[in-house]
């Protein structure tokens, strides 16, 4: 994928957690973006982070402290932190659900 397909294609992913994250009351869980990359804060004080990396056409999100690095697998059609083969639309359910304290469901544009 070359780089502006990446930047594209990442832009897609932010706007789609932004949106998302709207819909919730700001007091539990909010997003915003600044400098080309995605800060959620919850409740709790907890910064999560969404951003990119353009020369390795990775999305890298920190939640606490872990933190993955997706690269995009064509014939899966997901982002995949190949480290442990978890996609990115699960580990934003899974984490921003539990620091949010409800069910929050991502849909991620099909890329």
């Amino acid at each position: 994928m070359d780089e502006r397909l990446f930047r594209d294609r990442a832009a897609e992913i932010y706007k789609a957690v932004i949106a998302r994250l709207d819909r919730e009351d700001p007091d539990v869980i909010e997003a915003e973006m600044s400098a080309g990359v995605v800060r959620i804060r919850s409740h709790s004080g907890s910064v999560y982070v969404l951003n990119i990396q353009p020369p390795l056409r990775e999305v890298w999100y920190a939640a606490g402290d872990r933190a993955w690095h997706f690269a995009f697998d064509a014939e899966k059609q997901l982002w995949i932190d190949p480290r442990n083969g978890n996609d990115l639309t699960t580990i934003l359910n899974s984490t921003l659900s539990a620091v949010a304290g409800l069910p929050l469901a991502f849909t991620l544009p099909a890329p």
